[in-house]
């Protein structure tokens, strides 16, 4: 009997068994695959007729059943053809459970065009995934976005080495604290705003107070040190106007400071759901794991946003900068030497991102210390390159310049005699 549910298509009662009618063929002489052209459909409706919604508890069975009914064909069919023909209907019997039961639709004319696909794939002008799809999406973004410059730091060696960060792309920042990756995060959104006319840029400050970082805009715009600005504030002084002023008319309505407050605290969702309602084009996010919940852990948090934040970056095209810091394990190996995957949270960071960059700052004699980046990860530009950036210590702002480095290894022997030790000649 005919065992269906709503949903599957239904299927009359076969007059002639599959074996029958193989026995047919085979007497007609037919090749191999004239068999299967001929029997195919026959193959697929037994399938239904005898299994219906139940056929993904039986695939055995199914297929032990085939190579029975099909004996009379011997060879036309192989065991993988014959997996795959079970694996379509279970396919379809899933499609359909899910369809939408209000839209009235002819069932059999909708599983013989699933079943074309399977076998034959879509008509590639209309399937959204062959490459004829996917060249004229990828025309289209370049169009739209041919006039978008790729966000960089606004530092030409370091933007030039790592090919820039486009739209859809996520850039992580690493580096132990006060290695200026706050400096270079706000040297990002200069760049951004300085080259582009329109486009909003959302900087969530949730390691310092968003207060802090207007403070901070202010004494890069005034080239004044933030503790003679905030003695300045103290008296009033009337300079002060012009600073604020001169702030203004280059950020507003391009830049917008989120962080947390006395009353909520920032979080990725609430994060995500006011980019989703402003769309901003380049956002800043500093640093990462501070916005996870009370009492979770890094690695927990990171797992489950760093999926969404891409999720986020490629479906609505925003540029994606995170900042993240080290932990006290992942400064002593950067100490010792080793770059790249030092993001708090693991090592997803680094493999979700298309960018990454990390930030060691490296101590002189009689000098300031040096302030290197090194491109760990960059899937268009060129990795394992070393820059020292050019910086204004006393206003923490990076001037544009950087000088190519290269990494001492010092090398030691793999292999050392131990003493003591002596090979006994038999």
């Amino acid at each position: 009997m005919c065992r269906t549910r709503e949903g599957a298509p239904e299927m009359p009662e076969a007059r002639r068994s599959l074996f029958e009618m193989a026995l047919d063929v085979s007497r007609a002489g037919l090749d191999a695959e004239g068999c299967r052209d001929v029997l195919e459909g026959s193959v697929h409706d037994a399938l239904i007729s005898a299994w219906g919604v139940e056929l993904p508890q039986q695939f055995d069975e199914a297929l032990a059943f085939l190579r029975e009914q099909l004996k009379p064909c011997a060879g036309a069919f192989s065991d993988v053809e014959l997996r795959r023909i079970i694996g379509m209907e279970i396919a379809w019997l899933a499609e359909s459970a899910v369809r939408d039961k209000n839209r009235p639709v002819d069932l059999a004319a909708e599983r013989d065009r699933f079943l074309s696909e399977a076998r034959f794939g879509p008509d590639p002008l209309t399937d959204p995934d062959s490459p004829t799809k996917r060249i004229s999406e990828l025309e289209t973004y370049l169009r739209t976005w041919a006039d978008f410059p790729a966000f960089g730091f606004g530092i030409g060696d370091l933007d030039d080495a790592t090919g820039g960060i486009l739209p859809g792309e996520v850039c992580a920042l690493t580096g132990a604290p006060g290695t200026m990756k706050t400096s270079l995060a706000l040297s990002a959104v200069d760049n951004y705003v300085s080259r582009t006319d329109s486009g909003l840029v959302c900087y969530c400050s949730v390691d310092m107070a968003p207060r802090e970082i207007t403070l901070r805009l202010m004494e890069r715009e005034s080239e004044t040190q933030e503790v003679i600005l905030r003695a300045m504030e103290a008296r009033g002084e009337p300079e002060l106007a012009e600073i604020r002023a001169s702030v203004t008319r280059k950020y507003d309505g391009r830049l917008v400071i989120k962080g947390h407050s006395p009353s909520r605290r920032m979080t990725l969702g609430g994060l995500l759901h006011f980019c989703l309602k402003r769309q901003p084009q380049l956002v800043v996010i500093d640093y990462l794991t501070c916005l996870k919940d009370k009492g979770q852990s890094d690695l927990e948090f990171v797992e489950n946003a760093m999926p969404d934040i891409v999720s986020f970056a490629h479906q609505y095209e925003a540029s994606f900068l995170i900042l993240s810091q080290m932990s006290k394990a992942s400064r002593s190996e950067q100490a010792s030497g080793r770059m790249g995957g030092h993001s708090r949270g693991g090592g997803l960071v680094s493999e979700l991102a298309h960018t990454e960059i990390e930030l060691f700052q490296q101590h002189q004699d009689g000098d300031k210390p040096l302030v290197v980046a090194a491109i760990t990860k960059a899937r268009r530009g060129v990795a394992g390159q070393y820059f020292s950036l050019g910086y204004d210590g006393p206003i923490k702002k990076f001037d544009g310049t950087a000088q190519k480095m290269s990494k001492q290894v010092q090398r030691r022997m793999m292999f050392e005699p131990v003493k003591g030790f002596y090979s006994i000649a038999s």
